[in-house]
């Protein structure tokens, strides 16, 4: 196919400035209906995209899970996208995208590529709970386009969680309590995936760590911003009431970059740890994460990395503490 893509240096040069670009897509007709909306999903995940190769079929697999695709030697797993939101597809119209998130490749079945745009966080907004309903909370954000159309990012994590299956609940009944319970602090986290919330808490819980979260950047902002302020009023330590700060890379309104760019820049938070905590997995991105300041970057969601990774910041951000008021 036509290669639609920018170099990856051009689309990273998106980060930090509370913008992405957008793959978006077509399904096919619902309930006889032509199908206007475009679903949309975040070019640094897209590897490629092709027509769709010879399938081998997996038995007993979820009915989305069409088969297994032999993609340069590598089988990836490929997921009907008509099928499991209830669209009819059109057989002539199949294309393949092939995904690269959360240390994994999948592909996903649609019916057409449309386009890709650029778009930024603050044109991004929650889904309202109409289209919510309508597409099962398979949804984290939606957009309108300048023609009218309405853009729907699907919420991957859900999909593979619901169609791949996970290794998290096996993964998470390895972790023990790592910081003592009777910390007062918080660990604050922002993720607009419901999935990732749920499992993010899920794990805080078994760590024993008391938790708050928002479900975009902006409201993790102003959130944070609410307790340093109290704690400037009361003359107590931010760090005894933040203990860490964990954010996600893709929310609407601000995204985990801006977020950590705005954290890093206001001496309030400084030696409060803050970890990236994304799907978006590939070296590059990490890398960005990094440049903003991040103390950590993790792939979603590994529960014994983010564990060991979490741990050690608070821990080392503690000892710091201490260290300082030592020295006064």
């Amino acid at each position: 196919m036509t290669d639609i893509f920018q170099s990856i240096d051009d689309r990273t040069n998106l980060a930090g400035t509370n913008r992405l670009e957008i793959l978006m897509f077509c399904l096919g007709r619902k309930d006889n209906l032509e199908n206007d909306t475009r679903f949309g999903i975040n070019v640094f995940k897209v590897r490629e995209l092709m027509t769709v190769p010879d399938l081998i079929k997996i038995p007993e697999a979820a009915p989305s899970l069409v088969g297994v695709a032999n993609i340069r030697g590598r089988a990836v797993p490929v997921i009907d996208l008509n099928h499991y939101c209830g669209y009819e597809a059109s057989p002539d119209h199949n294309i393949l995208i092939v995904t690269e998130f959360n240390n994994s490749t999948q592909g996903f079945l649609v019916s057409e590529v449309d386009d890709i745009i650029q778009l930024a966080w603050s044109e991004i907004v929650e889904p309202s709970e109409l289209i919510s309903d309508t597409h099962e909370n398979m949804l984290t954000a939606m957009s309108k386009l300048e023609d009218d159309r309405i853009l729907l990012l699907i919420d991957v994590e859900k999909i593979i969680a619901e169609v791949l299956g996970s290794t998290f609940d096996s993964d998470l009944s390895r972790i023990a309590g790592a910081v003592s319970n009777d910390d007062p602090g918080i660990v604050y986290y922002a993720d607009d995936s419901g999935v990732a919330r749920i499992q993010v808490a899920r794990l805080l819980d078994k760590m024993q760590l008391k938790h708050e979260c928002a479900k975009n950047g902006r409201d993790a902002w102003h959130s944070l911003c609410a307790v340093a302020d109290r704690c400037e009023a009361e003359g107590t330590v931010l760090g005894d009431s933040i203990l860490a700060i964990v954010t996600d890379v893709e929310m609407p309104y601000m995204d985990g970059y801006v977020l950590t760019t705005k954290i890093k820049s206001d001496p309030r938070f400084n030696g409060i740890p803050v970890m990236m905590h994304s799907s978006l997995s590939a070296g590059q991105n990490k890398m960005l994460g990094m440049k903003v300041g991040a103390d950590a970057y993790v792939a979603k969601l590994i529960a014994s990395e983010f564990s060991a990774t979490l741990t050690g910041l608070i821990l080392d951000a503690k000892a710091n503490r201490a260290k300082a008021a030592a020295a006064a």
